[in-house]
């Protein structure tokens, strides 16, 4: 018996049941494309990462009087032909390696239009942005900060930085990802005077631009109030020092739900308040209004992004849960083995069937904590059927490992009509090479 009320709103805004009762993907055969390039399978629709990143500028537009731009954090997911698509696109990136750096570089991002995080960069690493002159290089601690400084002399280049400024405080999220408080690693800490030290010496080397500051508070937060008093703390900051910015960016982190039940989390409710914040107290300080970066990964791919997995044996345990297995698992998506993330799934072949069973979707790698989902309910599932999780689109692939030899899967975009491009393969390891 099917559910006529299927709840679609995880999925990618092109989803949707045919007429044989399967879900698609921009018109795609969800079947024919498992078949075609195997499972694990990722898909990103294309239509779903265009209207996020539309629907976060109309925002940044209606409540923030000032240039302002979107950052995407690529660590939530890259590949070059990712960035290719991206680069495209009316917005500016975030990287936190040389690969990522070189990759959005050779898909076709402008220089200006990147910024380069991170709090132990390598040598290779600086010399490459300074050498490329991009947007700013995000400088996170004094010894980064005066060891840049010699290699700008020596190039000979004025160098345009940020200061990555810690305001510890606290926010709601899991300790893994939250990066603001006295204890974490990231950034010039307030409270101990180093982040006004690193802007006095910016500000007075002649071998920095300092343009802009930044804190990044951290992931899955649903509370504004954290930005807005990082906001304050990092602008009464800029005030002791006689200082300008003439960017600023409170970071990303903005959350995403990834169940039914979970917390809607329009952008709306995240831009609004940063933008108030900052307009209030510039007017306050007779200060000119800065150029406002705000820097989403996950809340622009997410939703975006599905995996799917093949379902293979079924068990039960002595206490009567049912154990579904997948053939994917740890390897492409650790998020329940690290944050205890919570998801749901749908069988493709029967989205909208009586979900009437209860499963723990766990999967194929030799490790008690391989689980996908802790339980979900889903119709009776036959080996063979396709499991699809919704909101898979960050922080995973970006995240996956080789764990057991697994091979990365195949990753595709898929476009209206059932068109789609490959943005990676699916990885064919030579055997041979691991005995070498």
């Amino acid at each position: 018996m099917a559910d006529s009320s299927c709840d679609l709103s995880l999925f990618p805004d092109s989803t949707a049941i045919n007429q044989k009762g399967c879900l698609t993907i921009g018109d795609s055969n969800l079947e024919a494309l498992a078949a075609d390039f195997n499972t694990p399978l990722y898909l990103y629709d294309a239509a779903t990462i265009r209207t996020q990143i539309h629907t976060i500028q109309s925002a940044l537009d209606a409540y923030y009087p000032e240039t302002s731009a979107i950052a995407y954090a690529s660590k939530a997911y890259f590949s070059y032909r990712f960035a290719q698509k991206l680069a495209r696109e009316n917005i500016e990136l975030d990287v936190v390696s040389l690969a990522e750096l070189r990759i959005a570089l050779r898909a076709g991002f402008d220089p200006d239009r990147i910024h380069f995080h991170g709090n132990n960069k390598s040598m290779d690493e600086l010399q490459t942005a300074i050498e490329h002159d991009i947007h700013a290089i995000v400088v996170d601690n004094m010894e980064e900060l005066l060891t840049l400084e010699k290699m700008a002399v020596q190039s000979g280049k004025t160098v345009r930085i940020w200061l990555r400024i810690t305001p510890d405080i606290r926010v709601d999220t899991h300790p893994h990802i939250e990066t603001s408080a006295a204890t974490s690693k990231f950034g010039f800490h307030i409270v101990t005077g180093d982040a006004e030290q690193a802007m006095r010496y910016g500000l007075n080397s002649a071998a920095f631009n300092l343009t802009g500051i930044h804190c990044h508070l951290g992931s899955q937060l649903f509370d504004p109030i954290p930005y807005q008093a990082a906001i304050e703390k990092i602008l009464e900051l800029a005030l002791r020092c006689n200082y300008t910015p003439l960017e600023i960016s409170p970071g990303g982190g903005w959350g995403v739900r990834y169940t039914e039940t979970g917390q809607e989390n329009e952008a709306a409710r995240w831009v609004r308040p940063v933008s108030d914040t900052i307009v209030r107290i510039c007017h306050q300080h007779g200060l000119r209004l800065p150029k406002l970066i705000l820097e989403p990964g996950r809340w622009l791919v997410a939703r975006a992004g599905v995996s799917i997995y093949r379902i293979g044996f079924q068990k039960q345990n002595l206490d009567g849960e049912k154990l579904l297995a997948v053939d994917g698992g740890i390897a492409d998506n650790p998020r329940h083995a690290l944050y205890q993330s919570d998801y749901t799934a749908k069988i493709v072949q029967n989205p909208a069937g009586a979900a009437d069973h209860s499963y723990k979707i766990v999967g194929k790698f030799c490790e008690t904590g391989d689980v996908l989902i802790e339980k979900t309910a889903l119709p009776e599932a036959q080996t063979g059927d396709l499991l699809i999780v919704p909101v898979s689109g960050a922080y995973q692939l970006s995240m996956a490992s080789n764990y057991n030899l697994a091979p990365r899967p195949a990753v595709l975009w898929l476009e209206k009509d059932g068109q789609f491009e490959m943005l990676q393969p699916r990885e064919e390891p030579d055997i041979s090479s691991w005995w070498i």
